[in-house]
């Protein structure tokens, strides 16, 4: 109708040319351009029912007690037993149709990283402006724990014409090490040492010798989480002696993260956003050493992997060392955390608990003070509706709550979310 060449609709709508002159042909003649009607046996089940299969195979929890997943096999067999409800027995064959016309893959499963820092886009920022502006020295550290000498019991068969290599799945295991590392991201140079445990003590000790390889004037940089030993008393005072400072008696974690943060001494500690270990460099590097070093090796005790991996920590540093860049910004983040939790308040799933949903909610408001601009007029207006129709979930979610601080510490947070993005003076859909 609007004069669009032929070819041009077929290459757009991926159908044949002749396909588009038919429908130009229906569309003169009054007609849908939809199919006429076809000769050949009618469907069996009507639209309902395949609906019907569809709710029921991608329920969350199928009807049956101690079962968790379906199978094909296995809503076959239950709509064998109970074809009332879709009219009739139907074929795993079928289900599997219904489900590829609608595009669906329950069985499909991927891990994702949900954002529970109310902070994080803040913290976020100061370490992605790390990397894109590093300081002359700056280190991402950080425990890769638990590496299991395996040994495998049956020898590998190696590659022959048109085979693979063949290893046994049977293993032993010899014991774990830990490794403690840090990779400065200009260089891409590792210094690492494998210990027993990774406590306090120990972290002290690996960590005074990584900062006794620098001048004693050299203003150092670390990137790190949040383990509890990261900012535990005994490490306080260890970077305070290092950086020749008087230490303060700090009575909670969150003063010490401060001090540990601030950039009146030598050597300066940034702390990732909680659950955000993805923004360590140094969790690249760990990928690289199993795929390299100890993915494809056996061995018969812990110091023989320990061994291994110093010797890959050396060849890494003469051989392949070279800078990481960072490039992600951010961007899209927010909206994706509002739409994330738009989808959780519309299924009302009972997996949330106070204490997630006061994370959710505080992270809500932060964004909306801060980063409204950011989030796209139709994710607002979702959460805007969802958060009005949702009223008695959240409040229920609360209510369930036994521990009396976590419980006040929810209402408090659904109080300011209603203040801040519900009952905003600007609404948020206009701003948005």
């Amino acid at each position: 109708m609007a004069g669009i060449p032929k070819r041009i609709i077929a290459a757009f709508t991926q159908a044949h040319p002749s396909t588009i002159h038919r429908w130009i042909g229906r569309l003169e003649e009054g007609h849908a351009i939809t199919d006429l009607p076809r000769c050949g046996r009618p469907r069996t089940y009507d639209e309902a029912s395949r609906l019907t299969t569809i709710a029921v195979y991608c329920q969350q929890a199928p009807p049956l007690p101690g079962v968790h997943h379906w199978s094909l096999r296995d809503a076959e067999r239950h709509f064998q037993r109970h074809p009332e409800a879709v009219g009739g027995p139907i074929s795993r064959s079928t289900i599997q149709r219904i489900l590829c016309q609608h595009s669906l893959r329950p069985h499909r499963r991927r891990y994702y990283l949900q954002i529970t820092d109310p902070d994080f886009f803040p913290k976020m920022e100061a370490i992605v402006d790390l990397y894109l502006n590093p300081p002359h020295n700056l280190y991402c550290f950080d425990e890769c724990t638990c590496i299991q000498a395996l040994k495998r019991l049956t020898p590998a068969l190696p590659t022959a014409a048109d085979h693979t290599l063949l290893e046994d799945f049977d293993y032993q295991r010899n014991g774990t090490t830990d490794l403690l590392a840090f990779l400065n991201p200009a260089t891409g140079r590792v210094y690492g040492q494998c210990t027993g445990d990774h406590n306090r003590h120990t972290l002290s000790r690996v960590f005074t010798a990584q900062v006794q390889n620098h001048p004693s004037d050299a203003v150092i940089h670390y990137i790190m989480d949040n383990l509890s030993s990261h900012y535990h008393e005994d490490f306080c005072r260890r970077v305070a002696q290092l950086s020749a400072v008087p230490y303060p008696s700090l009575r909670n974690s969150a003063e010490r993260r401060q001090w540990l943060q601030s950039e009146d001494k030598r050597i300066v500690v940034h702390f990732l956003p909680f659950h955000a270990s993805w923004l360590n460099l140094i969790e690249i590097w760990f990928g690289i050493l199993k795929s390299k070093c100890l993915k494809y090796d056996h061995f018969d005790s812990v110091d023989q992997l320990q061994t291994s991996i110093s010797a890959f920590i050396e060849t890494w540093n003469r051989c392949f060392a070279h800078p990481f860049k960072w490039s992600y910004t951010g961007e899209g983040l927010h909206a994706r955390a509002v739409r994330r939790l738009g989808r959780l308040l519309a299924i009302e799933t009972d997996q949330m608990d106070a204490k997630f949903l006061k994370s959710q909610l505080l992270l809500m408001s932060n964004i909306a003070s801060s980063y409204l601009d950011l989030v796209p007029h139709a994710d607002w207006m979702q959460l805007l509706e969802l958060a009005a129709q949702k009223q008695s979930y959240i409040s229920s979610i609360i209510e369930k709550e036994t521990g009396p601080r976590r419980k006040l510490w929810a209402q408090e947070a659904y109080e300011r979310f209603v203040k801040t993005v519900v009952n905003r003076k600007e609404p948020l859909a206009l701003a948005g």
